[in-house]
């Protein structure tokens, strides 16, 4: 072609394009990136433009091509100096959105005023680019500025931070720029630097393209662009939001040291000449070559250099790495191999050695804590068994206490109850003894005085008398119930004299079962019931007080024969009555069970069987007290339990339960 002439500067901006045009691809490949990300991607698709019309225009110098090139050229790089200063501001983030609308239309205004201006040779844009470039040195260290007083500000919040004046927090801000610990500071600084390269870059152009100073400026002019390609991708790879790799940064960065060194290559052979048709035959084959080695040697990097370093750099390393995950993990035994003795094998050896100083130092505090532990659960089971010495000696104090207390208050009332009882038991017995009287003398009077007067008189008479006869039995019959009622309050006040003693618990049942049913039997010789006794050997003797635990037996007995006698009246010769009288030996008690297949007790009735003066029994039949005085003779008297268990119109089950102990070969209750 008769425009395109290769010079060093083609070549320089060949190598520009292709080490864009590299990145833009890389970048491009990059998913789900950030919006600083997609900020660096679309500068390197400019700067790929960019260059690429670069290339041409340094090809085309001297020919008819050269001039709309050059003005294609001017305007792509007024959109580049624009697009540099949006990601001034918007990288990261924006904490200037007014001031980049108003930053944008006069750099627009300054650059359109440059194009304006514009000849071949002075290209008026320039210094507009050297006024940003100056410009985003400023945004840059405003915001690392602003990001170091808002992290210093955080700091003096939470306190790690000593507070103080403003010379204090300025010095403190100024400390953060220097030695910055966040990554915005950091990223922000880092392109303040890379700002200013920028602003030495311009100053250099500027200089060369007005003549005032040597024509190497060209040269000058292309290594510093390339140094800033790869300042640019070194800060977005170290600063990125979004995932990188080490092994892109190395291949990048060795591509991007290549790239400078071939691009400068064409000006430290040949020097720099602008004049068309200087060069000779041997040079542009020279050029030539050098074109082609730019392409050649970026496609070897990029498809040997990755398995290259993936094979003798990052799988050595990926060893180590997988080897910390599953140490991290607790998995101790794990031993990465040694494939290099260079300073990654020197890693991995020293890798081996720490796993194997964590197995022993593991081996040894697994002994330690086996030690403690086994040592741990013998004192824990001597405290266990202190506690529960000390347990049962306090439950055994308490219930001391309780029976202490109770026998008081139960020998106050029944002294109360007593004097009561005994006040009320002789007028009692004047109103039943003068009923009986009056009741003789009434039957005299029908019998007597009445019989000698007139028919009319003596029937209403004797109609008069009859109905002052029925009051009287009743009094009497009332007067009764309340004799017993009293006499029960008597037995129940009475304070127990009697003292624990060893007894043989089968004998002592059979013995009130006996009283009771002959007793019965005396009372009604009609009554008959099958009695079952089921008495268990291993019960033994056992401490109580005969006398209490024997008028609980009889009430238990007798409320049995009750229930079956009631039922038995009610359903005749079909009904077969059924007292079952049983023994057990428990771990701690033993029990005495009273079970009979009579009424059973109503679910209304359930919750005040124990309670005082409470009675299913028809009037005159019972006084209430039975239960109420076997239930505290059962739990404050002897420490145990008395409840039952019935289902009404089939049965009712009454258990005693009384706590023993074991003292040579005899068994005590508890107390």
């Amino acid at each position: 072609m008769e425009w395109f002439q290769l010079r060093p500067q083609s070549i320089a901006a060949l190598a520009e394009f292709t080490l864009c045009l590299t990145l833009a691809m890389y970048l491009l490949s990059i998913k789900n990136k950030s919006s600083d990300g997609l900020l660096i991607t679309g500068m390197f698709i400019l700067h790929t433009i960019y260059n690429a019309i670069s290339f041409l225009r340094n090809s085309a110098f001297g020919t008819d091509a050269y001039e709309p090139i050059v003005w294609v050229h001017s305007v792509v790089l007024v959109f580049l100096g624009l697009y540099n200063l949006l990601f001034c501001y918007t990288y990261r983030y924006n904490p200037y959105p007014r001031e980049t609308k108003v930053a944008l239309l006069v750099s627009f205004a300054l650059m359109s005023m440059g194009m304006y201006f514009h000849q071949v040779g002075y290209p008026w844009t320039f210094p507009v680019q050297l006024l940003l470039a100056i410009w985003f040195v400023i945004v840059f260290v405003r915001k690392a500025t602003l990001s170091a007083r808002v992290h210093v500000e955080t700091a003096g919040a939470t306190g790690s931070v000593p507070p103080g004046g403003s010379l204090h927090r300025w010095s403190a801000i100024l400390q953060e720029l220097m030695e910055p610990s966040t990554r915005d500071t950091k990223a922000y600084r880092a392109f303040a630097f890379w700002c200013i390269l920028l602003v030495v870059a311009w100053l250099n152009a500027n200089l060369g393209i007005f003549r005032i100073t040597s024509t190497w400026w060209e040269p000058v002019h292309h290594a510093i662009y390339l140094i800033l390609i790869t300042g640019i991708v070194i800060n977005y790879m170290t600063y990125a939001q979004e995932k990188t790799t080490f092994l892109a940064k190395l291949v990048g960065l060795f591509m991007c040291l290549t790239l400078i060194v071939l691009g400068m290559l064409g000006f430290m052979l040949y020097g720099n000449y602008n004049e068309v048709g200087v060069a000779d035959v041997h040079t542009q084959n020279a050029l030539r070559y050098l074109a082609y080695l730019i392409p050649i040697s970026t496609l070897l990097i990029v498809l040997v250099f990755p398995p290259f370093f993936r094979n003798n750099l990052l799988r050595p390393l990926n060893y180590v790495l997988e080897g910390v995950k599953r140490v991290n993990a607790g998995e101790l035994k794990v031993e990465v191999p040694i494939e290099v003795q260079d300073e990654i094998g020197a890693l991995a050896r020293h890798f081996n050695l720490m796993t194997e100083s964590l197995r022993r130092y593991a081996e040894q505090m697994e002994s330690l804590v086996a030690q403690r532990t086994a040592e741990l659960e013998r004192k824990s089971k001597e405290l266990e068994q202190q506690k529960m010495e000390l347990q049962q000696t306090l439950d055994n104090l308490k219930s001391t206490q309780a029976q202490l207390v109770q026998s008081e208050k139960m020998a106050s009332l029944g002294e109360l109850t007593a004097g009561v009882a005994h006040e009320i038991q002789n007028p009692l017995n004047f109103i039943n003894n003068f009923s009986e009287v009056s009741a003789e003398l009434v039957e005299e009077l029908r019998l007597g005085p009445a019989q000698q007067l007139q028919e009319e008189p003596r029937r209403e008479a004797n109609s008069l008398l009859t109905e002052l006869a029925q009051n009287l039995s009743k009094i009497y019959t009332h007067g009764l119930r309340a004799d017993s009622i009293v006499k029960g309050m008597l037995q129940h006040s009475r304070k127990s004299l009697g003292h624990k003693e060893s007894t043989d618990i089968n004998a002592f049942v059979n013995e009130y079962l006996r009283i009771s049913y002959h007793g019965l039997r005396a009372k009604d010789k009609t009554f008959t019931a099958t009695v079952v006794t089921d008495y268990d050997d291993e019960v033994g003797k056992a401490e109580i007080i005969p006398q209490d635990l024997g008028r609980v037996l009889v009430n238990l007995l007798n409320n049995a024969y009750y229930a079956v006698q009631t039922k038995q009246k009610k359903e005749g010769q079909a009904y077969e009555p059924l007292i079952t009288v049983s023994t057990h030996r428990l771990s701690d008690a033993f029990e005495i069970r009273v079970k009979d297949n009579g009424t059973g007790i109503s679910k209304e009735a359930m919750n005040r069987v124990f309670q005082p003066f409470f009675t299913t029994k028809p009037t005159g039949q019972g006084t209430g007290l039975g239960l109420s005085l076997s239930h505290d003779i059962v739990t404050k008297g002897h420490g145990g339990k008395l409840y039952f268990e019935t289902a009404e119109g089939q049965y009712t089950e009454f258990i005693i339960q009384v706590p023993v102990a074991h003292v040579d070969d005899k068994v005590l209750v508890s107390h």
